[in-house]
């Protein structure tokens, strides 16, 4: 098993600064790589635009603002136990690069746990914390709480 990070290549750098911590967090190898959505605002439609590798969980970035029905605007979507998922920049660039490498780096976390298996954790300092505002992306931790940890370790079977 691998994870893929995939980048326009207006993101290439974000998505290689980020991949060392992923691949720390998941304990699995993690590859940088091209791609180039078409997806414009819907996060559905570039969910569904994102390559798929046997035997690798793949997350695409994007640039631009996404939305699913019902929301204004999502940071990112994920196939529950599946293998893909997208992670809006859009509105995780405010302030220093430091802190929007560090909010890329949860939300990418947080949508490969949710294609892990994973649902929402109610500790709000656990990277898998629903964050509905930037402000709760930031006060939510880069990994899991420890109930999400061995969650994820037996999905893993580690």
């Amino acid at each position: 098993m691998e994870i893929w990070i995939l980048a326009p290549p207006s993101l290439r750098k974000v998505a290689e600064a980020v991949s060392g911590k992923v691949a720390e967090v998941f304990r699995l190898p993690v590859r940088v790589g091209d791609w180039r959505p078409e997806a414009r605002g819907r996060a559905r439609l570039a969910l569904a635009q994102v390559p798929r590798i046997p035997g690798a969980k793949m997350v695409g970035l994007l640039d631009e603002d996404i939305t699913v029905p019902g929301l204004n605007f999502v940071f990112g979507l994920a196939e529950i136990g599946g293998q893909a998922a997208v992670v809006s920049t859009h509105r995780l660039r405010a302030g220093p690069e430091r802190l929007f490498l560090e909010r890329v780096l949860k939300e990418v976390i947080h949508e490969l746990g949710h294609t892990f298996g994973l649902g929402h954790c109610r500790d709000r300092r656990c990277v898998m914390s629903f964050s509905n505002s930037v402000m709760e992306v930031d006060l939510k931790g880069a990994d899991f709480c420890p109930l999400c940890r061995r969650r994820l370790e037996g999905l893993l079977g580690k």
